[in-house]
């Protein structure tokens, strides 16, 4: 992207004229010039006629700027600024001085910060340093930023704190929509004090600015009480209408998807594209590197070289015009596209008409169920914390995404699925994905722009989890929910944390990830500041923001702009069609966008540095074809530093292990659990303080099953490797764990594998089983598995699923109404007491002990609501038994002891019954 950003302005740029002591602007519009005084225009020529030495200013016509740099004792000069490049031209003289990239210019390549190298909103001359060098104002966005042509930045501020440290007292009364975002900065006649004035502009308004009164008039530029302004022609005073937005066309069969990032909201200079052949996407494009961009009256013409494509289609230059058309005109011109292989006279060419100013369009279904509300809008101005300089405003979730690019469509209004049961159940995994496959009405099993949101009550993770993208089975990333009873419990309804639920977990459907796991992505994706928890971003989390001495939940909104992070914003806008799409790639697969640094991978922690935590994996080696696949995550404290303070959630399900496995072939996979809750959206994240009573915490992972299918499918060799981001950011590393699958001894385990290794039955073994029509044949299979290998060890698992699902109630929703299916105490109890009674005849069969141990506890539960409290205790106590009898590790004991007291009392507690002695 050029220097300076686009703008919608009739004219490209506007300089003061020294006449004399008579105050004149000189208005440049490509070839055509509008010179004005106070009082009158004085003229309206070509610019070479209007001043004939110009015509030698090679970049005059298509710049994007005009500064004049004149001195007492210097020849009028100018610079003029085009794209990446610069002209230094000398009005009396005729000539150019000099001339190459901007970074070439005095100082500014090597002293202007990262943030000010392009996108330039305005430059205004500045008065000489003391010593005489040069200085000059620079406008972006809410900042002014002053750079001394020999020293460096002399100051950096808010637009209202002024480009001066004294004497801008005026800017602080700017009217808000001129506090950021101005198009030009024009010198006016100084006061009769002597106090310096100046024209500020912004699309069809002005505002005449005293630096240290305040405003002397604002409105439409004709309206300002200067007669030369009213007396600009037409044509000057009439916007263009914008060429940011989609653009669309055919060729032959072949259709295209158009997006052009050129002005507007935080422009990237970016254009990219989708092909489609009928309905059906082909490939994807997008520009990379400098876009060269030529302006002229009438249209933009734009070119590159070494296009991206999805699929390395040859068709590497683009060739790309884009119609200027005035606000009034009743109707915008054809853009035309060709896309050519270099050398070769092979192109595909496209006239395209403009579809609208957003790049990428979604329709939103929303249903809620009754007793609930659904987020309506927020309104900044009554947060306790907003940025320096923010722009208060009342956002939506639609506005939001507007701001990105993103036209966020409402299918009708929320749905409200009526709860005749009173109940108020948690809402499991299962259930969600079976709710949306009933309920989604624009759901199809394809990628396409459509999502499902479902406000339900409350998680069965957690109640303080918020919301979650959970669609991470088949057809990915088309549903979220958002638990509203959670967010109502932290008082964080009809509070800037309720937009952030509702706008972050969208993000998720766009394949965004948490801001600390871009590096997770596939390929991975740079972090942000301080592995990521520096980000400012709708993807961060408030309560785990870290940036320098700024850290938690307070500094976080004191900072946050209500904005995606630039690179969020290039996948919103640019990313490939299926990487983004929902429906498209997998969540985690193509989740970033970055085009600015080299993708960090999974690194040990660097010498000399100690968390003072170590991570482990156990449970069994060694496994049977097909058996799923399980771990025990056990988090300790070394002592090195003391007591330490982790999060008490230690699971992939969560936000901070990330467990790599590496199959027989050598080929890393990062797991990818089927559905993983956001908990940073209620209270502060649930934490626990490691002693030297309590040095660990501990948590059961499934790892068989993930989005991504099968992770141990064939028999082999594994590696698996956990690692756990800390609190403070640190990472700790588990020793890699070897795990095998055993091959097949004979046909009944070659059988009972293959009824347990489907996508179907994978998901029923991650959610524990399932009612949902779509996993049907899944079911059944494991229906098979144990009526004609029930006496095979690996029955116990489907025996398991089928008596976990069994025990508990299952919602659905269908017809508008919420339906509950009661639990079937016989059919668990069954299930599950054949499950365990094969498991504890032999550790090395059946369940393994990890599973053993919760199957135990869910059968005592299943006791429990069949209100038979003594059976519950008796199983409770065998579970006990069990591991004391197997000869378990004294710490591997007092843990079974640890879960079976809890159990234990919370059965009791929902019972209203004492805990026995």
């Amino acid at each position: 992207m050029g220097f300076m950003r686009f703008k919608t302005t009739g004219y490209n740029w506007v300089q003061s004229y020294p006449a004399g002591g008579e105050w004149r602007l000189l208005f440049g519009r490509s070839k055509e010039g509008a010179l004005v005084s106070e009082q009158r225009l004085v003229s309206q020529e070509w610019l070479s006629t209007i001043v004939p030495k110009l015509v030698n200013a090679r970049r005059l016509y298509e710049s994007d700027c005009a500064l004049l740099l004149s001195r007492p004792g210097e020849s009028l000069r100018s610079l003029f600024l085009r794209g990446d490049t610069y002209e230094w031209f000398d009005w009396e003289q005729g000539r150019v001085l000099s001339e190459g990239p901007w970074a070439g210019l005095e100082n500014w390549g090597t002293a202007l910060p990262a943030g000010w190298r392009s996108q330039i909103d305005a430059l205004f001359p500045a008065p000489d340093a003391a010593g005489g060098a040069r200085q000059t104002y620079f406008f972006k966005g809410n900042r002014v930023l002053t750079l001394n042509s020999s020293t460096g930045v002399v100051r950096e501020a808010l637009i209202t704190d002024g480009p001066d440290a004294s004497d801008c007292a005026g800017w602080a009364r700017l009217p808000e929509e001129f506090r950021q975002d101005l198009d030009h900065v024009a010198a006016y006649k100084a006061a009769s004090d002597g106090t310096r004035q100046s024209l500020l502009i912004k699309g069809t308004q002005g505002v005449l600015l005293n630096w240290r009164t305040g405003v002397l008039a604002s409105g439409a530029l004709d309206r300002l009480g200067i007669p030369d302004l009213a007396a600009l022609p037409e044509r000057f005073r009439v916007p263009y209408r914008p060429v940011t937005g989609r653009w669309t066309g055919t060729s032959g069969n072949q259709r295209i998807e158009l997006r052009v990032d050129l002005e507007g909201e935080r422009p990237l200079g970016i254009v990219s594209g989708d092909l489609f052949t009928g309905d059906t996407w082909t490939d994807s494009f997008r520009t990379s590197g400098a876009l060269v961009v030529t302006p002229s009256v009438n249209s933009f013409a734009l070119l590159q070289s070494g296009l991206s494509w999805a699929n390395n289609s040859p068709r590497t230059d683009l060739f790309l015009t884009l119609p200027r058309t005035a606000v009034t005109s009743p109707e915008g011109s054809n853009a035309a596209l060709i896309l050519s292989v270099p050398g070769i006279n092979n192109s595909l060419s496209f006239t395209c008409y403009y579809a609208g100013p957003a790049l990428r369009s979604v329709e939103l279904e929303t249903d809620a169920l009754e007793g609930t509300q659904v987020f309506q809008r927020y309104d900044t101005s009554r947060g306790t914390f907003v940025p320096p300089g923010y722009r208060n405003r009342v956002i939506t979730l639609a506005s939001a995404f507007a701001e990105a690019g993103v036209e966020l469509r409402n299918a009708g209004r929320a749905n409200v699925v009526a709860n005749s049961s009173g109940a108020d159940l948690r809402w499991s995994e299962a259930e969600l994905h079976a709710a949306m496959e009933a309920n989604f009405s624009l759901h199809r099993d394809t990628e396409q722009w459509k999502v499902w949101n479902f406000v339900a009550t409350y998680s069965s993770v957690h109640d303080s989890v918020g919301g979650y993208m959970f669609d991470q089975i088949g057809r990915q990333r088309q549903g979220v929910v958002i638990f509203y009873n959670a967010l109502r419990d932290y008082n964080c309804v009809d509070t800037a944390m309720e937009l952030f639920t509702y706008v972050h977990e969208l993000g998720h459907v766009f394949n965004m990830l948490h801001s600390w796991e871009k590096n997770q992505s596939t390929p991975p994706a740079p972090l942000g500041p301080n592995n990521g928890f520096g980000d400012i971003s709708w993807m961060n989390y408030p309560a785990l923001y870290a940036n320098g001495n700024r850290a938690g939940g307070d500094h976080y909104w004191q900072d946050f702009p209500y904005q995606f992070s630039d690179n969020e914003l290039r996948h919103l806008r640019h990313g490939y069609y299926r990487h983004i799409v929902p429906g498209g790639d997998n969540a985690l697969t193509n989740a970033a966008l970055d085009l600015s640094a080299t993708a960090q991978a999974f690194t040990l922690p660097s010498a000399g540095e100690d968390p003072g935590l170590a991570l482990s994996l156990g449970g069994k080696q060694v496994f049977g074809y097909g058996e799923p696949v399980m771990a025990e995550l056990q988090l300790s404290r070394t002592g090195v530093t003391g007591d330490a303070k982790v999060a008490a959630s230690i699971g992939p399900k969560g936000e901070r292990t990330t467990i790599v496995i590496t199959d027989p072939y050598g080929r890393t996979r990062t797991f990818r659990p089927i559905a993983r809750s956001c908990t940073g959206h209620g209270p502060e994240e649930r934490t626990v303080i490691l002693t030297e009573a309590n040095p660990a915490v501990y948590e059961t992972a499934y790892l068989g099953y993930g989005s991504d299918g099968l992770y141990f499918a064939e028999p082999g060799t594994y590696r698996v490797t956990a690692v756990h981001t800390g609190l403070d950011g640190a990472r700790t590393v588990s020793p890699t764990r070897t795990l095998r699958v055993r091959t097949p001894l004979d046909r009944a385990d070659q059988e009972v594998g293959e009824l347990l290794t489907g996508d179907q039955q994978g998901t029923l073994l991650a959610f524990l089983g399932s009612d949902a029509p779509h996993l049907t044949s899944g079911n059944d299979a494991l229906q098979e598995l144990i009526e004609r290998h029930g006496d095979h060890p690996l029955a116990a698992y489907a025996r398991l699923a089928h008596g976990a699902n069994a025990g508990r109630h299952f919602q659905t929703i269908g017809d508008g109404r919420l339906h509950i299916r009661q639990p079937d105490i016989t059919t668990s109890v069954t299930q599950l007491t054949e499950a365990i009674a094969t498991s504890r005849t032999d550790q090395d069969t059946g369940l393994d002990n990890l599973t053993l141990n919760a199957a135990l506890r869910r059968l005592a539960t299943v006791h429990a609501k069949a209100g038979d409290l003594e059976r519950a205790d008796a199983t409770l106590d065998t579970l006990v038994t069990h591991f004391h009898d197997q000869g378990v590790p004294a710490h591997v004991e007092q843990r079974v002891q640890q879960q079976a007291d809890e159990t234990r009392a919370r059965i009791h507690e929902a019972a209203g019954e004492p805990t026995a002695p």
